[in-house]
């Protein structure tokens, strides 16, 4: 178990390393550096002092140690730092917002309860027994809020990258190497770990037992170290793109909502999309943005996405991968010497995996049962 600890703390160093090395660095990867760097401190003074905690544990010494403290606010500013990631990689932002701090409040009071309940400096050597320590009442108070909080800022976590997703498809027409679901991973996983704790502590209730949760805490962060470093090294580049509309679009994330009866100007803008869609068809570019098409039927980006969402009722994304879809059930007739993915390719989808899931969701088969059901027509 000493050695995992050890494992731990030289991963989240490595990575700290490697994420300030890198080129064109976002705020986020300071924020992710920051974070592997204060998990692994922790990490490492276990490993460093692990043989006389142990000692202690197995009452063979009665001598108080301060990596007693270090769980409980190791865990505090866990779920705290994964908001604060997850919100400066949805928003791009490229400052750090002081306000940020009070969400690790609850670590600070944690030390703070601990200095005023808990007093070393009053406790003789001979006096000390761990397991009638005062210790234990910061312990019962904290660890519940501890739990409490991790969920609370995980779901947050979460509705924060499907509020962003949705502001995305209104601004893409496309969602590789802009997708969220590796995020979306990461929280599962945390949250995995998160319920695996709050269970021990429930089963645990032999207090003696309550310090086995230490080892099982501290293996959890060695493992969420690799797994939030390994991805947020490699995937925080996808988020390096610059948002393509007007600025107002962007940080409102959502599209004003208008009168649905289009009066005669936007019914000629309707018009003129639908017929520059059917003759120039621009959803062939894999890379189109609502930015790109405003330009090509020359207006703005807000009122193109107006258009799109208030009076076709529809996202930029659905919008474009609609014509697209349409575009690959007349080429599949036309090229049968083609493959499915060459002939998608040509119709402006970037991958077999993004268009096999868009063209179920419009069709309701897959792309080979599709072309299986034509030929069979034919």
């Amino acid at each position: 178990m000493k050695s995992v600890f050890l494992v731990g703390a030289v991963q989240a160093f490595f990575l700290a390393v490697l994420l300030l090395s890198k080129k064109n660095k976002i705020t986020a990867d300071y924020v992710l550096a920051f974070w592997l760097i204060v998990t692994g401190i922790p990490l490492l003074l276990y490993f460093i002092n692990y043989d006389e905690y142990s000692l202690i544990l197995n009452h063979s010494k009665s001598i108080p140690t301060y990596l007693m403290i270090v769980n409980i606010p190791l865990l505090l500013i866990q779920s705290p730092f994964l908001y604060i990631y997850v919100s400066y990689i949805a928003k791009n932002e490229k400052k750090f917002k002081p306000v940020y701090l009070f969400n690790f409040l609850p670590a600070v009071l944690f030390i703070i309860a601990y200095s005023i309940i808990i007093g070393f400096g009053n406790k003789t050597q001979d006096s000390f027994n761990l397991y009638d320590y005062e210790y234990f009442r910061v312990i019962l108070l904290f660890f519940p809020l501890t739990v409490i909080l991790a969920f609370f800022y995980i779901i947050k976590s979460y509705f924060r990258i499907t509020k962003y997703r949705k502001t995305i498809q209104n601004q893409f027409s496309y969602t590789e190497n802009i997708d969220f679901n590796w995020l979306k991973n990461l929280i599962l996983i945390i949250s995995v770990v998160w319920l695996i704790l709050g269970i021990s502590a429930i089963l645990f209730k032999n207090i003696h037992l309550l310090f086995n949760i230490h080892d099982v805490v501290l293996l959890s962060v060695s493992v969420a170290i690799f797994v939030i470093g390994y991805f947020g090294f490699l995937r925080t580049n996808i988020f390096l793109y610059k948002m393509q509309t007007d600025n107002e679009l962007v940080k409102s994330g959502k599209v004003k909502s208008m009168n649905n009866t289009p009066d005669k100007t936007a019914l000629k803008q309707i018009e003129e999309l639908r017929t520059f869609m059917s003759e120039q068809k621009p959803y062939l570019e894999s890379k189109l943005s609502v930015k790109q098409l405003a330009e090509m039927i020359q207006v703005s980006p807000h009122q193109l996405s107006e258009i799109i969402n208030s009076y076709l009722h529809k996202n930029f994304f659905d919008f474009i991968n609609e014509y697209r879809v349409e575009e690959f059930k007349n080429q599949i007739k036309e090229n049968k010497n083609y493959t499915i993915l060459g002939v998608a390719y040509n119709c402006g989808f970037n991958s077999k995996s993004s268009f096999n899931r868009i063209f179920k969701i419009f069709t309701g088969f897959t792309p080979s049962e599709y072309q299986k059901t034509h030929h069979s027509q034919q």
